[in-house]
């Protein structure tokens, strides 16, 4: 982690409220002689709209996720032309890099 002071006048715009998703991932039990990193994950996937905060997210999303359940939380971010995520917790076990 590298950490670097900041000039808060470089920005030009700030979200207030944004839109949060959060992917609630899980991975069946393998049955009989196949690999447990043979089977494939299956996400369940939230949009979260008028939060106050990400700990209010946060708290909904480990009072949702399962015990056998991880999960991704991101901001969800747009241009004029094209959505995005901001991961802002948790890994995608899907990910490849």
């Amino acid at each position: 982690m590298i950490v670097e002071g900041v000039d808060p006048r470089d920005t030009q715009w700030e979200v207030d409220r944004p839109i949060y998703r959060v992917y609630f991932w899980h991975q069946p039990p393998a049955p009989g002689r196949v690999a447990q990193e043979h089977m494939w994950w299956h996400c369940s996937e939230f949009r979260l709209i008028e939060a106050s905060d990400v700990e209010e997210v946060l708290h909904w999303a480990r009072r949702k996720a399962r015990s056998d359940q991880t999960f991704t939380m991101y901001v969800e971010q747009r241009d004029a032309q094209r959505s995005g995520l901001v991961r802002l917790l948790g890994t995608d076990p899907t990910s490849v890099a």
